[in-house]
């Protein structure tokens, strides 16, 4: 009677396997030999006349994300599954999605099953699973907690200089922004697809002064402002806007751009801006801005208010402050034992027009109503120098005297590199100081040049000093430095400086200034 001899890849107890042939193939109990080795691997034969077809069996498990077959050889001289037959099968039979089949796995298992071998459970395709997308994030490149006050030397907290307001500049990154991903649908091995779950949506709102980055992915600011990022909207405003009195509930200011206060500035605190506008009255505090500053109101301070514009300065009435701007000064009222400094002019033609006690400097010219009051205090109001000047030539004097302490220590390293070897091409460190010497010469030399051009630059060709009403007695009116003392009350006029005589002449209030564009131009 024919046998047909095959073996198992997997362990197996007899029993099972026994079992299992019977079901696989059909057969009687009897006709099945077993013998296992040390590690349950059998080898089988069967005897029977019967010619059995190999067998093919393929189980879908996992939800339908694993499809496992086993093959079965033929017995005797039945029919023998071939790669195009059990590849059909897999396919067209079990619907099996082609693209997610294990060819590599389909492969050995076919050549073993030629071989003889009773293959089990290998792995015929493995679904794609589901890939759900990503949660829309973002990351924020500003702190808006950032509320601690500073601390003081003794340990103590300043609590003016909590900060209020995150600043930021032009084209700054504010957000990064990563939207939802739709994720990846997965497919079973059969090619059904499993459908993938949306990230949620994160959505923000560009507000003002804001767009989005495509190179960097974010929201970035158009211009220099503060952030304001409130229910996901984000907007960066260029005006900065205190509703009431900047006290302890606002803290100092320090911004960028504009900022704007509805109502008073409390003495102690400061702000610090491009232009500051302040609809109240500003006390005994600083105000620092790039271009201008605007007091709607007034300044009334006991002697600790500072105020200083690189361009202009308004305020309706100024008392007992120390005022400083780049080009103007102008007065809608009075100004009363205060100092003034302008680069340009100080100016009160509205008004009162009042300008009476403190400092007064302006560079190219004062144009007021009245100076002084009558029984007032005695002040000078000076006109033509820069009322930085001394402080630039103490400064240049200075560098001047540091250059030359600086040249007498390069003279005695020379001297002493000298001894040891004179010869500066064998010298190097030798040469490299006597070059260094030379440069700081040069400089030296053009110090003079250099006091002389600042001396020139702060000196005004033709300053002048307007009054449409009065100037009172005790005022002194200064030119360069040539003084005139008004000792009693005189009327209208303009004042001005005859080089050639060395004195100061009173003209018409509207008398043309020889030599002088009628507006002077301050850059």
């Amino acid at each position: 009677m024919p046998v047909t001899t095959l073996k198992t890849l997997t362990p197996h107890n007899e029993h099972e396997l026994r079992k299992l042939l019977e079901h696989v193939y059909g057969i009687e109990p009897n006709w099945i030999r077993i013998q296992l080795d040390e590690e349950h691997l059998a080898t089988i034969e069967i005897e029977t006349e019967m010619d059995i077809d190999s067998r093919i069996a393929v189980v879908i498990n996992d939800g339908g994300m694993k499809a496992e077959f086993s093959l079965f050889p033929a017995i005797n001289k039945g029919k023998t599954l071939d790669n195009d037959a059990i590849e059909n099968y897999l396919i067209k039979e079990k619907r099996l999605y082609k693209e997610l089949l294990n060819w590599d796995s389909i492969k050995h298992a076919i050549q073993y099953y030629l071989a003889g071998f009773i293959v089990e459970k290998v792995l015929a395709a493995e679904g794609m699973p589901a890939e759900n997308g990503q949660d829309a994030w973002m990351k924020l490149h500003f702190d808006l907690d950032d509320r601690r006050p500073r601390e003081l030397e003794d340990g103590s907290v300043d609590f003016k200089d909590i900060n209020h307001i995150v600043t930021v500049e032009e084209n700054q990154l504010l957000i990064s922004f990563h939207p939802e991903t739709a994720g990846r649908e997965g497919t079973k091995v059969t090619g059904e697809k499993i459908p993938a779950v949306k990230g949620k949506k994160l959505v923000i709102h560009k507000g003002r002064g804001v767009y989005f980055d495509e190179e960097r992915q974010g929201y970035a600011a158009k211009d220099g402002g503060y952030v304001i990022f409130e229910s996901n909207r984000l907007s960066v405003n260029p005006i900065y806007s205190v509703y009431g009195d900047v006290d302890y509930s606002v803290g100092n200011i320090k911004f960028d751009g504009t900022v704007s206060v509805s109502g008073d500035v409390l003495s102690g605190f400061s702000i610090e801006a491009k232009n500051i506008i302040v609809w109240g009255i500003v006390r005994d505090a600083m105000l620092i801005a790039k271009d201008d500053i605007t007091v709607k109101t007034g300044i009334k301070s006991t002697g600790k208010c500072v105020l200083k514009a690189g361009r202009h300065v308004t305020a309706g009435f100024i008392e007992n402050s120390v005022v400083e701007a780049g080009h103007t000064i102008n007065i809608k009222s009075y100004c009363l034992n205060s100092k003034l400094y302008s680069e340009g002019e100080i100016i009160a033609t509205s008004g009162d027009g009042i300008v009476s006690g403190g400092e007064i400097k302006a560079f190219a010219g004062i144009h007021v109503r009245k100076l002084g009051l009558d029984q007032g205090p005695q002040f000078k109001v000076c006109v033509g120098v820069k009322h930085n000047l001394e402080d630039k030539l103490e400064g240049s004097m200075a560098e001047k005297d540091k250059l030359e302490q600086t040249i007498k220590a390069a003279d005695e390293k020379i001297r002493k590199l000298a001894k040891m070897n004179p010869d500066i091409t064998k010298n190097p460190k030798l040469k490299a100081i006597i070059a260094s010497r030379s440069l700081l010469v040069k400089k030296f030399q053009t110090m003079d040049e250099r006091v002389d051009q600042i001396i020139k630059s702060s000196m005004h060709p033709m300053p002048f000093i307007r009054v449409d009403d009065t100037v009172h007695d005790g005022v002194i009116l200064v030119f360069y430095g040539t003084e005139k003392n008004i000792t009693q009350s005189e009327g209208k006029g303009k004042f001005v400086f005859d080089k050639a005589s060395g004195r100061i002449n009173k003209l018409k209030a509207d008398a043309p200034l020889e030599n002088l564009v009628s507006e002077v131009k301050l850059n």
